[in-house]
């Protein structure tokens, strides 16, 4: 009878200790107004419609997702690398970016962490900023005190979210909220979705908005998914009615609208095959990419070029009066993240 009491008494002292912990988590939930504003500035860069407008688009996976890892999340089992490893991704990446920083007005990047236990504590943000010598404009998606998974070894502590890079001073730059979330409590420890918009004057009297954007992964039903489509259309096609030039880019977890994989191609990961609504976006709207090459792979096991499944998620999105020039997914065969970067060239329709 005894050892039924401490039994008892064990498992009431479990489930108050769980009870505080929730309570704790859901009194300092990371809760954003829907639109905030990150940055203004009265002198900002005017956008030549005349010349180029290049950009860099990549999920950097918060350089812990290397060819050499899984993740939990997705079926594996791992969370980070060592920091050995982490320290070598990061520097990669960030080699790399400053590389291309030199062709590129704009760089956007998402999965990127300010502070993190996966990232061990490495301002990756700074980091990268420090190193080209530019603004950041962050957006936080991913605001969670102790994330308590796996069990075995929990994430913890997460800081992190999308940011834009560049050289060029926005009139203003604002933080927009998607309108939907997982429902309490998983919503305490999941990512707050949010995109980016930066606006720049252009030099025929209008208006640039760039955008950089991560949208739901884990989200099985998918109606996360299509409402944050559904809200993005509506605010891309508000924005365009005023002539405003519009470029988004990111990591969309969704293939775009109207795409065909190569029916040549084994490896396309034709299980999780989402796509963006043909009808969502009116017809004239673009969707850049590169055909044929994966930018994005499966982490339910390290890469293995011959059988790891591939898809092709991250692109870009612009209006009608924005002309592709070029575009090109440099196939790093996920050598520093589990996303490959992906380049594109645009011009501003007079």
């Amino acid at each position: 009878m005894k050892k039924l009491k401490y039994l008892v008494y064990i498992l009431l002292l479990c489930g108050g200790v769980f009870a505080g912990f929730l309570a704790f988590m859901t009194l300092n939930d990371y809760t954003p107004p829907k639109e905030v504003r990150i940055s203004s500035s009265q002198h900002p860069k005017v956008i030549n419609v005349n010349e180029p407008v290049n950009c860099l688009t990549w999920n950097i996976g918060y350089a812990g997702l290397d060819a050499g890892m899984d993740f939990f999340y997705d079926g594996g089992t791992q969370v980070r690398p060592t920091e050995h490893q982490s320290y070598h991704n990061l520097r990669a990446i960030t080699d790399y970016v400053a590389a291309k920083a030199k062709n590129n007005t704009f760089l956007f990047i998402q999965e990127i962490d300010s502070t993190a236990k996966r990232s061990y504590g490495f301002n990756q943000v700074d980091t990268l900023k420090n190193k080209l010598g530019c603004r950041a404009y962050f957006g936080k998606n991913y605001s969670v005190s102790w994330v308590p998974l796996p069990v075995y070894n929990p994430m913890g502590r997460v800081e992190s979210g999308v940011a834009l890079f560049t050289t060029a001073e926005a009139a203003n730059v604002n933080r927009y909220a998607f309108p939907v979330n997982f429902e309490w409590p998983l919503k305490v420890f999941m990512l707050d979705r949010c995109f980016i918009a930066a606006r720049y004057p252009t030099s025929n009297g209008r208006e640039l908005v760039v955008i950089v954007t991560h949208n739901s992964a884990f989200d099985d039903g998918g109606e996360l998914r299509k409402a944050e489509l559904v809200y993005f259309r509506n605010f891309f096609v508000v924005v365009y009615k005023k002539g405003t030039y519009v470029i988004a880019g990111g990591d969309f977890n969704q293939c775009p609208a109207s795409y065909k994989p190569d029916a040549a191609d084994k490896l396309f990961d034709y299980e999780d095959f989402h796509t963006i609504p043909d009808t969502l976006f009116p017809a004239n709207w673009h969707f850049v990419y590169e055909n044929g090459v994966p930018t994005n792979r499966r982490v339910i096991a390290p890469y293995n070029k011959e059988t790891t499944k591939t898809t092709l998620i991250d692109f870009f999105i612009t209006s009608p009066n924005v002309t592709t020039k070029s575009v090109k997914c440099d196939n790093q065969e996920f050598a520093v993240s589990d996303h490959n970067p992906v380049h594109a060239s645009f011009l501003l329709e007079h």
